[in-house]
């Protein structure tokens, strides 16, 4: 099976459901389905920026159902959940339907505000609509690669 490796959150947000559009800056002419895999280690400094943005970490702490500031006395914070999740292992298995530029209208006046925060619609890019078949009560360990890549199931 095809796989796809993502950085956390993103691969959390894909396996719960709260995004099924990846923006990815290269295109494929492959359709079906696809294992979403959990990058080993977190984003590096420069993509992991967004983490940081008030509207990403508010938005995203909605999704993980988890407080957003120190500050708040009870629950998990956004941070050490992000710390918590899940790295190396495939998460969920997914169809990848299609794939328009970012630039296409039809994508752009689509897209809800939480699925923009979520991904990046910058001219030239792709978003590639996924549509969820199966989410695992355990993830699969698994070690990613680039692009798309096979996985050698269960």
């Amino acid at each position: 099976m095809k796989a796809l490796t993502l950085w956390q959150p993103w691969a959390s947000l894909v396996a719960q459901g709260h995004k099924s559009i990846e923006t990815r800056c290269w295109t494929t002419k492959y359709r079906g389905e696809l294992a979403v895999h959990s990058a080993a280690k977190l984003p590096p400094k420069w993509l992991g920026a967004s983490r940081f943005q008030p509207e990403f970490r508010n938005a995203l702490a909605d999704c993980f159902n988890c407080r957003r500031d120190r500050d708040e006395r009870s629950g998990v914070h956004i941070d050490d959940r992000i710390k918590a999740l899940n790295y190396g292992k495939i998460l969920c298995v997914v169809r990848l339907v299609e794939i328009r530029e970012t630039s296409d209208f039809m994508v752009q006046e689509t897209i809800t505000d939480r699925e923009r925060l979520f991904g990046n619609y910058e001219a030239g890019r792709y978003a590639w609509y996924l549509e969820m078949l199966e989410k695992f009560d355990e993830p699969i360990p698994a070690k990613g690669n680039r692009m798309l890549w096979n996985w050698n199931e269960r």
